[in-house]
């Protein structure tokens, strides 16, 4: 197994799973996704986990304050995210990135934030449930609603919602961005 698959989930997947677990619910696609980062492999081959101190540090406070978890529970999750980012098989050390210059221009500042980690990461996919707000001038729609790549001048990157990522891995196989996938990288 020598693929890896960079992947850069956006804060709505680590809430959802979160809820999902709280609430007793199993097999969501959210919950799959933050599994195979845990596990650091997939069927598609490794995971390395693409995120940025800011993006841990916003999903703190929407812990804390929209979710209502208690702050010493909110930092053991943050706590474990990072370690999925630091654990990584092919890991030299942290991979947490500072990312996220907020030059992209999409309307949401957390949004071009994530967007800039994933494309800082060089993530292979960034996974959103909120496909419509990581649109813009510099992305080409493949599947209304679900698919959509996004070309910047020092990476390309795909943007799925979970369950079309999760189709993917059902399948086996992320499409190929016409001739720009490396042969190492998926």
């Amino acid at each position: 197994m020598s693929n890896v698959l960079r992947l850069c989930l956006d804060l709505n997947i680590w809430c959802a799973a979160l809820l999902a677990d709280l609430k007793g619910r199993q097999n969501t696609s959210s919950q799959y996704l933050v599994e195979i980062v845990r596990q650091g492999v997939c069927p598609l081959g490794f995971v390395k986990l693409i995120i940025s101190w800011g993006m841990l540090n916003r999903l703190r406070l929407v812990l804390e304050k929209n979710l209502k978890v208690s702050r010493s529970a909110a930092d053991l999750y943050i706590d474990t995210i990072r370690g999925y980012a630091e654990l990584h098989p092919f890991s030299t050390g942290a991979q947490l990135t500072l990312g996220g210059t907020g030059v992209i221009a999409l309307s949401d500042t957390e949004d071009a934030h994530v967007l800039g980690t994933a494309l800082a990461g060089r993530a292979s996919v960034l996974v959103t449930a909120n496909f419509k707000d990581f649109i813009s001038n510099d992305t080409r729609i493949i599947v209304a609603g679900r698919h959509a790549i996004h070309t910047a001048p020092a990476h390309v990157l795909q943007i799925a919602r979970p369950y079309y990522m999760m189709e993917w891995l059902r399948a086996g196989q992320i499409p190929e961005i016409e001739g720009i996938c490396g042969s190492r990288d998926i």
